[in-house]
């Protein structure tokens, strides 16, 4: 029986068939397949069970044009739509401008054992640590993977070697420099070698106010045994903004990998991530905080895949609604058979400041081994009036009180960025978010 197709998904069918990444033959067969996969599966919808509270095949209307750079991109222009916190990080810059590695405005003093390059070019050297571009999670993917790794108009590959230790975080900068609504499908894949230690600060910044960014992002990381990945990701978009998100993570033995997302406001943001335990005794720790105000919809869902021994997760996600926004949270831990010793946790927290917020959550857990420690819980409220009272009564004026209490909810998971000048920057946007609403 033949499928029926929207507009829409008719336009981005066209569109998957037009990669402007070239790559050897294994890369072009892995992106025919991805292209069959989303023509079969189209957009998701509310019948799709993972996607059941954030139907995309509804809420896309129209298929903007890929985004595309008409001239250079100033360092100016760059550090004035970072802000002053951001533009002075002391950091290696990696700049993509329109879902394209930016060499020129990308930082020239990378230390020796890192190297970084456009995806076509990584894929041209044939060398073995390109090879699992796309491999990572390849049995979770979804349409909107499918259509990312079929319809690619560019990205990055870094390659960090055994036992390089960086002294300054890598600060990736994703920028869009058009006007009005236009799409950018970009991959970034990291390889972390042995021993080595990584942090990441990423960044998406549109230099127009008036731009609204489509976007379609997929992050792979390789990392091998005993290495350390710290990872920050700050999203900042427009209220006509469509922000997909996948990262996709293979530990291996002894390693550890930290990502925290801060998410403010947006239009429709879904962030996807998976992590593989693939060696024992791995650990990660995925975090975030999520401040929505007005229409925003915001979704988290998260797969933590236990294949090995001895290994460790957690999570721990606040979010603070306001006005119409709604959240979701869909947090899944999986226990394979003879992944013994595994210890998880996982909790969501919502504050509610009006009845007319909606916080959806769906933890699960999937255990087929038997000596293991696992648990999760959710939690949705509105701010506790006692508390309220209680600085009211002390003198303190009741929107002071209540930006004080927000701040201390979300504080608990703010703590678990150890970079002391980011943390600072995302308290600020905790406190600016709070006074304009």
């Amino acid at each position: 029986m033949d499928v029926v197709r929207t507009e829409v998904e008719t336009s981005l069918i066209d569109m998957a068939a037009n990669s402007s990444v070239e790559g050897p033959s294994w890369f072009k067969d892995l992106q025919a397949k991805a292209r069959d996969e989303f023509q079969n599966l189209g957009l998701p919808h509310r019948r799709v069970e993972e996607w059941k509270y954030t139907d995309l095949k509804s809420a896309l209307k129209i298929v903007p044009a890929a985004a595309t750079t008409s001239g250079d991109v100033s360092k100016a222009a760059l550090d004035q739509a970072l802000g002053e916190g951001l533009s002075s990080l002391d950091a290696h810059r990696l700049v993509l401008v329109d879902g394209k590695f930016n060499a020129s405005l990308s930082g020239q003093d990378l230390p020796d054992g890192v190297s970084v390059q456009t995806l076509s070019d990584a894929l041209a050297t044939g060398e073995d640590w390109i090879n699992e571009l796309g491999q990572i999670g390849e049995g979770e993917r979804d349409a909107v993977q499918a259509f990312n790794l079929a319809a690619l108009q560019g990205g990055m590959a870094v390659h960090v070697a055994d036992k390089c230790e960086l002294e300054k975080p890598l600060f990736l900068i994703a920028v869009n420099s058009n006007e009005g609504t236009s799409a950018i499908t970009s991959r970034l894949f990291f390889h972390i070698g042995q021993a080595a230690k990584v942090e990441l600060i990423e960044h998406h910044v549109a230099l127009k106010a008036e731009a609204s960014t489509h976007a379609n992002l997929v992050t792979e990381f390789k990392v091998a045994n005993w290495a350390d990945v710290r990872h920050v990701k700050l999203t900042e978009d427009t209220d006509q903004s469509l922000h997909l998100a996948n990262v996709m993570v293979n530990l291996g033995k002894e390693s550890n990998y930290q990502f925290f997302q801060f998410t403010l406001n947006g239009g429709i943001t879904r962030n996807q991530v998976y992590v593989r335990y693939d060696g024992d005794e791995a650990k990660a720790d995925i975090s975030g905080v999520a401040l929505l105000s007005q229409k925003s919809h915001a979704d988290l869902t998260l797969v933590m895949d236990h294949a090995a021994e001895g290994c460790e997760s957690r999570e721990l996600f606040k979010t603070v609604l306001d006005h119409k926004a709604r959240a979701v949270f869909q947090g899944k831990v999986i226990v394979q058979p003879g992944a013994q010793k595994t210890d998880g946790e996982m909790m969501s927290n919502a504050l509610l400041l009006s009845e007319t917020a909606e916080f959806d959550s769906k933890p699960e857990l999937e255990i087929y081994a038997d000596d293991v420690l696992c648990g999760h819980g959710a939690t949705t409220g509105q701010i506790d009036e006692e508390l309220l009272f209680y600085l009211k009564a002390r003198g303190v004026p009741e929107a002071e009180a209540r930006a004080l209490l927000i701040q201390a909810f979300v504080g608990e998971a703010l703590e678990l960025v150890e970079n002391e000048t980011v943390r600072d920057l995302l308290i600020a946007h905790v406190v600016k978010w709070y006074s304009e609403h």
